[in-house]
């Protein structure tokens, strides 16, 4: 999403007033929070050293970049404290206790319970106009906690075996003798067994969280927002079953040893770049269908017609933005020379 539009009478480079009370109000707030979510926020940084997680380390970086190129929304003056505030912390209390005592997605309900009480901080003593400016950068700091167990293991084996089946198909398709086992390849003279660590939930998290910061920072219209997010888990399943195609195809040209060297490591790699330059391609193919010459606000006029009356796509006259044809010059008269 493109920074917003400050408000009439609002200044963005206006200095925003903080008095001590309140500035020591907050910190000591804050404080009290990350006291009691302290050992979260541990166990969230121990996960970001494991593969699947790594880019927890890049989430808060993003949502402090997220709340700067929002700063239009910021408000001059913060009007506290505001009472409203106190639902989110009634709301979040329930959830750290239960996620404490009853062991139910421990991590991850403490993650929603942790982003409820600073919306709760935030609206407490910046009013409902400071909501309006932080949510966005709160809510994104969900993408720092881990998935809860359960969640994890349901998603693990259909991804696995969706990640062996495909390889077997690019395998065949582009000339490798291939059969499957479960999620066992044999690929000509090789055998590629499909692990669980390389199921793909690691690239599909990662790029579901950076999808969705594309979404919230590009500067495109909301149709162009949603195919960037519902792009994402079929780009990321395909990148992986492409890094396993791969690996079957280095594992009977180059030897086991260095196929298993190029996809634990820099094939991993790479699969992002290439998951990133689809979803370029997906961009990109969304301005070949609307031309050019609409111009920003044509083409999200003629999107939210479509949204409304969805007919208008089966209708052979519709053209997206089409300009009617010029009426015909008048034939002279007078009759033949």
């Amino acid at each position: 999403m493109s920074a917003p539009l400050p408000a009439a009478g609002h200044s963005p480079a206006a200095a925003t007033v903080r008095s001590p009370a309140w500035i020591a109000a907050v910190a000591a707030t804050l404080g009290v929070v990350g006291f009691v979510y302290l050992p979260l926020l541990r166990y969230s940084f121990g996960e970001w050293l494991k593969p699947d997680y790594s880019h927890g380390f890049l989430v808060p970086l993003f949502s402090a970049y997220l709340a700067w190129l929002w700063k239009a929304w910021a408000p001059d003056e913060f009007a506290w404290p505001d009472v409203r505030g106190l639902g989110f912390f009634l709301a979040a209390a329930p959830l750290y206790v239960a996620a404490r005592f009853f062991n139910v997605g421990t991590e991850w309900l403490q993650g929603v319970s942790l982003v409820l009480a600073l919306l709760g901080v935030v609206t407490v003593y910046g009013g409902v106009a400071a909501l309006r400016w932080l949510y966005g950068p709160v809510l994104f700091l969900m993408f720092m906690f881990p998935l809860p167990y359960k969640v994890e293991h349901t998603l693990g084996w259909p991804l696995q075996r969706t990640a062996a089946v495909g390889s077997e198909y690019v395998l065949q398709t582009i000339g490798y003798p291939t059969y499957r086992e479960g999620v066992l390849l044999h690929c000509q003279d090789h055998v590629l067994e499909v692990q669980n660590a390389c199921n793909g939930l690691s690239m599909l998290l990662t790029f579901v969280t950076l999808s969705t910061a594309m979404a919230l920072v590009v500067k495109r219209p909301w149709l162009d927002r949603g195919i960037i997010l519902v792009a994402a888990v079929p780009i990321a399943i395909g990148s992986n079953i492409l890094r396993i195609a791969l690996t079957g195809v280095l594992y009977n040209e180059a030897g086991k040893e260095f196929g298993d060297r190029v996809f634990h490591d820099f094939a991993g790699w790479m699969m992002m770049p290439v998951a990133l330059g689809l979803l370029w391609l997906g961009l990109k193919a969304l301005d070949w269908v609307f031309l050019e010459d609409l111009g920003k606000a044509s083409r999200e006029d003629v999107i939210k017609n479509v949204t409304a009356n969805p007919a208008l796509l089966f209708m052979p006259q519709f053209e997206a933005g089409a300009k009617k044809p010029a009426p015909a010059a008048p034939k002279p008269t007078g009759g033949n020379r």
